[in-house]
């Protein structure tokens, strides 16, 4: 091969910049298969020296890198001086180079015979202050422009194989067989316009004849590289002999050296929030290259400055317990701008429990069998929980969530659906944290209900989307002599029109209470918000409390509303016919909706 010769401005530049390409397979090299590969034979001694070389193992994709440090690379002294176009030989002081995706083709895929192997590069510009051009020498290609790389020679080492035993005398190495040839692809595609990358004589002037050894094919990265910047990815490739279980190569990189002052760099900020939680403050947001790191305020946020410019991949870490991590998010660095990259984090609800005891004063009757009791968490645009009261004076609420920021672990307790005569106050609590328990205790005071007859409509708990209302007259609370003479009083017709608000509520039917004398109810419900209703039972009159009515609705969907009962009693009668109305007390129902 014959080297051109420089000009005669040598002592003002440095000559040539070239240097080799450092592949990574995204993975450390690992012996998996296939011998350790002795330093590749020698080759043109100025090209070497100046060599990253790398050695493939084709069965696992994975690569070892082996890079100039200093040999060739300008001193400190020499970067500072650089005025204009310079020259410069580079090397792992000067650029990284990763490689990606490692694939490999099925047999003839590509090239009859062949398997094509492929890795997609970028060049990584690590020095300061100084940016890469396109190389005066070697000249590039016509019309091409971009820093050059090439690969200048490949080897595989000839090995037959075998079988060895190793470690403990309990593992069998198999080393595959190797021979074979290889040669750059196609990939090498130049600046990836038509007919570019085709082989191109880089030192002397006969072109690319027959039996020619200075020819090349080559792939030029978009120039300048500014300091600290990484090019996007191109794709490279070799078309490989089946045999070829390792090979090396020796890649030149070219570059022009150019003082570019300080570095340019961009901002990369953003939001980390979560549906669940809100603003996640104390997150690790780190940027890919440059140790470029930031931290999440409590509101979220956070800012990354001085990054230097081009694509970036921006990952997050200290996520919240039981959170799960979005992935990565790429981004493309600008000079003097920001790029904005926010996160949502999936987290699981924070929920507790809140749970007491009831207290009851008065008198030991009614029952407080049916009273609801509804927990009302902090955290904005969620749902009461609630539970109904059994036989227990004790209730327990679970799932209630926790909420998050100023208000969280905070939320009210209400007591709904009490019979007749009994009250109490709302209760709150605070402190719930994430399977805890909040307890609320009540006291519930039911005074004795005056002499009258009792008629009541009583709500039921929501449930599927539907409620009940019971309606019960007890004639047992009075004994007027004026009925039924000096016997309990009694009653055998019931018939009153019930109204209800028709906005969170539609009727669905009416029927009769189980385990009532009162069998034969008749209701119309046709006209929203009213419904006539008529029960009476056969025989004598019931002296004790009769369920006349159980009526169904449905809930509508709406914002939170209470609906109370208006019922207008129109017949309530003894057997032998006794007006009970006028000493009757009417208890009507309310119900919270949310």
């Amino acid at each position: 091969m014959q080297r051109a010769r420089t000009s005669g401005r040598t002592g003002a530049r440095v000559l040539a910049a070239l240097a080799m390409l450092s592949v990574m397979a995204c993975a450390e090299y690992r012996n998996a298969s296939g011998p350790i590969l002795p330093p590749p034979p020698p080759d043109n001694p100025q090209l070497t020296k100046a060599s990253f070389v790398f050695y493939v193992n084709t069965r696992n994709g994975a690569i070892k890198i082996e890079s100039p440090q200093g040999v060739v690379s300008p001193n400190p002294s020499i970067r500072a001086s650089l005025v204009g176009p310079d020259y410069s030989l580079i090397a792992g002081d000067a650029i990284t180079l990763t490689a990606s995706n490692f694939t490999a083709s099925t047999l003839g895929q590509f090239t009859p015979g062949k398997v094509r192997v492929r890795f997609d590069l970028s060049i990584t510009n690590i020095l300061s202050n100084v940016e890469l051009r396109t190389p005066t020498f070697p000249a590039p290609p016509p019309g091409v422009s971009g820093v050059l790389m090439f690969p200048f020679a490949t080897h595989v080492t000839v090995t037959s194989g075998g079988v060895s035993v190793g470690g403990s005398g309990d593992s069998v190495i198999v080393e595959l067989p190797n021979t074979g040839q290889v040669a750059p692809s196609t990939d090498w595609d130049g600046d990836g316009s038509a007919g570019s990358g085709a082989p191109f004589n880089f030192f002397n002037d006969t072109g690319c004849p027959a039996g020619s050894n200075d020819c090349y094919r080559y792939e030029a990265f978009a120039a300048p590289i500014a300091s600290g910047a990484t090019t996007l990815s191109r794709t490279v490739g070799f078309d490989i002999d089946p045999t070829v279980s390792n090979f090396s190569a020796k890649i030149i990189v070219a570059a022009d050296l150019h003082n570019s002052g300080p570095a340019p760099t961009g901002t990369v900020a953003g939001t980390v929030t979560s549906p669940q939680l809100g603003a996640l403050s104390g997150v690790l947001v780190t940027v890919n290259t440059g140790g470029f790191t930031g931290t999440t305020s409590g509101t979220g946020a956070y800012s990354i400055a001085n990054v230097t410019t081009g694509p970036k991949t921006v990952t997050l870490s200290g996520l919240p317990g039981g959170c799960t991590d979005p992935g990565p998010q790429s981004t493309t660095v600008n000079a003097s701008a920001t790029s904005t990259v926010n996160f949502s984090v999936t987290c699981p609800v924070p929920s507790g429990t809140v749970s007491g005891t009831i207290t009851r004063t008065g008198p030991a009757s009614p029952s407080l069998s049916g009273t609801i009791i509804t927990a009302t968490p902090a955290a904005s645009g969620t749902s009461p929980a609630n539970t109904t009261l059994g036989g227990s004076l004790t209730y327990t609420i679970t799932g209630v969530q926790i909420g998050s920021g100023a208000g969280a672990g905070s939320g009210a307790v209400a007591v709904s659906n009490l019979p007749a005569g009994c009250t109490t106050a709302p209760g709150s609590y605070s402190g719930l944290v994430l399977g805890g328990t909040a307890t609320v205790n009540f006291t519930i005071d039911c005074q004795a209900p005056p002499a009258f007859y009792q008629y009541t409509a009583q709500w039921g708990a929501i449930s599927g989307g539907q409620v009940t209302l019971t309606l019960s007259f007890d004639p047992s609370t009075l004994n007027d002599p004026a009925v039924n003479g000096g016997s309990p009083d009694d009653f055998n017709t019931f018939q009153a029109t019930l109204s209800y608000s028709p906005t969170r509520l539609g009727f669905s039917s009416c029927a009769n209470g189980t385990g009532s004398s009162f069998s034969n109810i008749t209701a119309n419900g046709a006209t929203a918000g009213s419904i006539s209703l008529l029960n009476f039972k056969t025989g004598a009159g019931s002296t004790t409390s009769q369920v006349v009515a159980v009526c169904t609705f449905n809930v509508l969907a709406g914002s939170p509303a209470s609906v109370t009962t208006s019922t207008a009693l129109e017949v309530i009668s003894s057997f032998n016919g006794d007006n009970l109305i006028p000493k009757t007390q009417k208890n009507e129902g309310t119900l919270s909706i949310p």
